[in-house]
């Protein structure tokens, strides 16, 4: 789990801890992910690949950019690039470098009611690499190229890095990430406050969505699945590695909400790695941030606090929730099924080497024989108010349950599962108020009943 596949990349407005053990309203009242209202002053720029050229004003939908980087090129901070209908088919990274500002954010979104969608292939190290802060990218489809590659392909591709070789084309073919926020990198223009909501990412042979030497960063209402298939350096579905504090709040500063991860997994050994093995492949992990990136030392931990809630982690081949040397991290409300498809001795949801970490009103279904959760290394990890079913249960709280939560539709098929949860499952009431989100995955304001349910729905 270490330093992960950023090793070979190139390239919310909060202030609020949350008390543990108080009778606090919800998480999601705390947390402020939205940037702020558009002014009257701010423009609308329109991008179209069809109907475009770069050479238009891209102030009006009849005189829209072809490209989204002539939009990135005109946007100034409060302004909004919509992004029209088509298969966009760049041939090069999009590279998002201008920032906005604290109170005007620049935004990328999907026109209302349109679905664009871009399709990356070639030799690529990311799809889209982010540098600038106080961004939103928004309701856009972005596709890798997995369905036309193979594990030969990627398995030779590996062996001639791992023989000393240097084509770097060959690599990046094989291993192009999605999204990309950060490093790595020397200097200390490291970006923040970034807002990824509602894309689809999905057939990267690299990782889906990540952050590394970033702050302030929001990953939401997501639907991440086949990444990281082919790559040599350890992805996941969405990844935090090593943010750093671009101030000196300890409250939620890094989110990962509403997401749905499926089918994220790794088939090529880590190049370096000696014996040969795989690693990773998890639907989610937040990852190292006990010490800086590329520091061995742990003298100098980020101090902001980490949400992942309400998300689906379902049928990846390593954890569907992973904290690896991590602290400050708040595990609430998430569903996990049937993971560790390829990474077998993966726990289902989990935290190794962290502190300060609470693993609460989760639904922890595992594969036949496999592991609901771990322990190992901790310190002051806390895992209650959880249900578990179909594996190993290495602790439980004293209000954990071993039981059935009973889906409505239990599937690995992203287009046929629904994990909600039937009248009358165990799961419903079995979470506790004392740290929860005050909205399910669906806006289902909670709790319905006597207590919050567990899992990533409320029941109605």
């Amino acid at each position: 789990m270490k330093i992960r596949f950023k090793l070979m990349q190139l390239g919310l407005l909060l202030s609020t801890n949350v008390l543990f053990g108080c009778d606090q309203k919800a998480v999601d009242d705390l947390v402020v992910t939205k940037p702020p209202t558009v002014s009257a002053s701010a423009k609308r720029y329109y991008v179209s690949d069809a109907l475009g050229s770069d050479a238009n004003s891209g102030l009006s939908m009849s005189s829209p950019f072809k490209t989204i980087n002539a939009g990135q090129n005109a946007a100034l901070p409060g302004d909004t690039v919509f992004v029209m209908n088509g298969t966009y088919v760049p041939a090069t990274t999009i590279q998002l470098l201008k920032s906005g500002t604290a109170d005007k954010f620049i935004v990328y979104k999907a026109y209302p009611g349109h679905t664009p969608k871009f399709a990356f292939s070639g030799s690529l190290w990311n799809a889209v690499s982010i540098n600038g802060s106080y961004l939103v990218l928004e309701g856009i489809e972005f596709q890798g190229n997995n369905q036309n590659l193979t594990h030969a392909g990627a398995l030779a591709s590996y062996t001639d890095k791992q023989a000393g070789g240097t084509n770097n084309d060959l690599y990046a073919t094989y291993n192009m990430n999605g999204i990309s926020i950060g490093g790595p990198r020397t200097d200390s223009k490291f970006p923040h406050h970034v807002v990824i909501r509602n894309c689809k990412i999905h057939d990267f042979p690299g990782g889906g969505l990540s952050a590394i030497q970033a702050d302030y960063v929001t990953f939401e209402g997501n639907t991440i699945y086949n990444n990281a298939w082919y790559m040599m350096y350890g992805g996941s579905g969405i990844s935090i590695l090593t943010p750093f504090d671009s101030d000196a709040n300890t409250g939620y500063k890094n989110i990962v909400r509403n997401n749905s991860c499926s089918n994220n997994k790794t088939t090529i050994p880590w190049i370096g790695l000696t014996p040969a093995r795989l690693s990773d492949g998890n639907g989610i992990i937040i990852d190292v941030n006990l010490r800086p990136y590329g520091s061995t030392a742990t003298d100098k931990p980020y101090k902001g606090r980490t949400l992942v809630e309400n998300n689906i982690s379902f049928n990846n081949g390593g954890s569907g929730i992973h904290a690896f040397e991590a602290a400050h991290v708040d595990i609430i409300n998430n569903t996990t099924y049937n993971n560790a498809q390829v990474m077998v001795d993966y726990a289902d949801l989990y935290a190794n080497t962290c502190s300060d970490v609470k693993i609460m009103n989760n639904i922890v279904y595992s594969k036949p024989g496999g592991k609901c959760n771990s322990n190992n290394k901790n310190t002051n990890v806390i895992y209650d108010y959880n249900v578990y079913f179909n594996g190993a249960t290495a602790v439980k709280g004293a209000n954990d349950k071993v039981v059935d939560p009973q889906f409505v539709n239990l599937a690995t098929d992203l287009t046929l599962a629904n994990f909600s949860v039937k009248n009358g499952s165990p799961a419903i009431d079995a979470g506790t108020k004392l740290l929860f989100s005050a909205n399910d995955i669906k806006g289902v304001a909670r709790p319905k009943g006597g207590s919050v349910d567990c899992g990533a729905y409320e029941v109605q």
